[in-house]
Parts: C-alpha cells; structure tokens; sequence
C-alpha cells in the first residue's frame, strides 16, 4: 500500500496533545500517533456500519427464536429420538 501526503490545519491543543502522548512515550512520531487515530475512527465508523447491516437483516425477525436456541433444541431433538 503506498502513502501520500496530506496536509492539515488542527488546533494547536490537538497538536500540543498528541506532542505530549509522542514524548510520553506511546507513539515514536506525531505522523504514528495521527495514522492510529484516523485507523481507530476508520474503525469505528465500519462496526457501526455493520451493526446497522445486522439490525436491518433482523428487522422483522423479532419472534423467531435466537439462533442459540435453535441450536439448543436442535441437540435437545438429538439427544431424545
């Protein structure tokens, strides 16, 4: 995967922020601190997405029993012939 350049304009805080975490030790370099922040929002905002798909694919499935109980019952009806 290659890199490219971005340029941004933040808060001086934010900066001063992250400044403090690079000399604390969590992260070697700003540009490290940056890249996990963005992978961690880009992460984020996806298991939202897919908690969104889930809730649409069990709309309306509501009164079905859970795929555990299923299950459970599945060996119940195997362990009782």
């Amino acid at each position: 995967m290659g890199r490219m350049q971005v340029n941004l304009k933040l808060d001086e805080e934010v900066v001063r922020e992250v400044e403090r975490l690079v000399e604390q030790g969590f992260f070697s370099t700003k540009t490290e601190a940056f890249m996990k922040a963005i992978q961690l929002l880009l992460r984020t905002y996806k298991a939202v997405e897919l908690i969104k798909r889930f809730d649409e694919v069990r709309e309306g499935t509501e009164e079905m029993p859970s795929l555990t109980e299923a299950v459970i019952e599945s060996h119940e009806e195997e362990d009782n012939p």
